[in-house]
């Protein structure tokens, strides 16, 4: 079977998670492909490969290949290291994805995810959608790290960044967060976030105002 990695790209954008998981058990070219559309720098692309990805894993994991999970998902964690050789861009967003769909394994990839990502600064922005993606199941890890979550998101300062962190505070129910969260209510710069495979967009004072009532239980 020829198989371009043009093919994976239009299943993708037709978000056609069947046919893809179909193609990635009969070829393995089928699922490099893939892989390698978590790098791609079209949002269009990379997250509905995460998606993807992690529909897979799901299936993998049921069909008791275990252990080819695991590895996937420490191969995504070897490319969050330094030592890699690259930043494994998507990485923390693919790890809480495959939370998501296989349950057991929010210990230990979950509070793993969150260490990995708050030391990489090009991680972060991946780490808190992580963190949002994965809710309440991850606040125990949030709380832990809380003072390297803060302290990145206080250094890196810009919109996108700002708008991720408010969104997952709130999604977390941080009550720690709710003095940084106040100081974001005035700003207007429009933020959109990758929520259930559609884009969001509101201004950044509105994700901060939406997270504050999430956490006081509004």
């Amino acid at each position: 079977m020829h198989l371009q990695k043009q093919t994976i790209k239009e299943l993708l954008l037709k978000r056609d998670f069947e046919q893809i998981i179909f193609l990635c058990n009969k070829n393995v070219r089928a699922f490099k492909f893939l892989r390698s559309c978590l790098y791609d720098v079209d949002s269009r692309i990379y997250w509905p490969a995460i998606e993807a990805i992690a529909k897979l894993m799901q299936v993998w994991w049921q069909e008791n290949k275990k252990e080819k999970v695991r590895e996937f998902i420490r191969n995504l964690f070897w490319s969050m290291n330094d030592e890699s050789g690259g930043i494994g861009w998507n990485a923390p967003q693919t790890v809480a994805e495959i939370i998501i769909h296989i349950p057991q394994l929010l210990e230990p990839y979950g509070s793993m995810m969150v260490a990995h990502a708050f030391e990489e600064p090009p991680l972060v922005k991946g780490g808190l959608w992580g963190i949002g993606r994965l809710g309440e199941r991850i606040k125990d890890s949030v709380s832990f790290f809380q003072n390297e979550i803060f302290s990145q998101v206080l250094k890196i300062n810009e919109p996108e960044t700002l708008g991720l962190f408010a969104w997952a505070m709130g999604k977390v129910s941080f009550k720690p967060a709710l003095p940084y969260l106040k100081d974001l209510l005035q700003r207007t710069e429009e933020v959109a976030i990758y929520i259930d495979g559609k884009f969001y967009k509101k201004p950044l004072g509105k994700w901060a105002s939406e997270a504050i009532k999430k956490i006081k239980g509004k």
